[in-house]
């Protein structure tokens, strides 16, 4: 082999080699770009949204009994066939490692099976085989939340202080009857009812662990609507069972 041959050669050797490194260094820095952009954007979204993070949204269902008295000639069934349905979403933002701020919005539907006695004026003093009045409601509500413990990112054991309001979508008033013989029964439902007013403001606690809280709501304005005052009052207590859904 002559000397310029060998010397091309070489030459053609040394630049495969460079141009070799150089590819491989590029491929490299391109894999770690990547991978670098992929990890901060996964740290910060575990950083900032979780049960424990600066902000947490769930969905959440409740069911509660109506308690507290009533006024003489509206006293309804205590029990099932007097209470409250309810679902909704939550949006939660943490302020420190203590407080956080709850917002919540949804519907309910209270339920009031009357009871038929003597004593019955509420809505009127006729008796009926079943009696009952249906309020649908849709709901908000505002909470300041106390945390205690530790608990990683997770919601763990907490009190809410809450306070909030309701617009009464709909009413009804149903009645069963008997109105002859040979007919079983008779249903006769009434909507849009004057006596009751439109809204309302309530104010209340949920102590809870996790998914789970009791719940206790007070209604602070009357039942009523205006022009009805002298009527007998409904209950105005609500307690029941919340869960979370996450």
């Amino acid at each position: 082999m002559h000397g310029w041959q060998v010397i091309t050669r070489r030459w053609a050797l040394r630049l495969g080699a460079i141009l070799l490194l150089n590819g491989g260094a590029m491929l490299n820095a391109q894999a770690q770009q990547v991978l670098v952009q992929a990890n901060v954007a996964d740290d910060t979204v575990k950083t900032t949204f979780g049960p424990n993070r600066r902000y947490f949204g769930h969905f959440f269902a409740g069911f509660g009994l109506v308690a507290g008295p009533a006024g003489i000639g509206a006293t309804p069934r205590y029990g099932p066939r007097a209470s409250e349905l309810r679902g909704g979403g939550r949006f939660k933002v943490r302020l420190n490692q203590t407080f956080a701020l709850n917002m919540d919005a949804g519907y309910a539907y209270l339920h009031y099976a009357l009871a038929q006695t003597a004593q019955k004026t509420f809505p009127t003093a006729t008796l009926h085989l079943q009696e009952t009045l249906g309020l649908h409601q849709a709901f908000g509500e505002i909470s300041l939340r106390v945390n205690a413990g530790r608990r990683g990112n997770a919601v763990g054991r907490y009190l809410d202080l809450l306070a909030g309001g309701a617009w009464v979508v709909a009413t009804t008033h149903t009645m069963e009857d008997t109105p002859a013989p040979g007919i079983g029964s008779v249903e006769t439902t009434e909507y849009g009812l004057p006596y009751l007013k439109r809204w309302k403001g309530v104010a209340g606690v949920r102590l809870g662990i996790d998914r789970y809280a009791l719940v206790g709501r007070y209604r602070l304005t009357s039942a009523l609507a205006p022009g009805y005052a002298a009527w007998p009052e409904l209950p105005r207590w609500v307690l029941g069972l919340e869960v979370g859904l996450f």
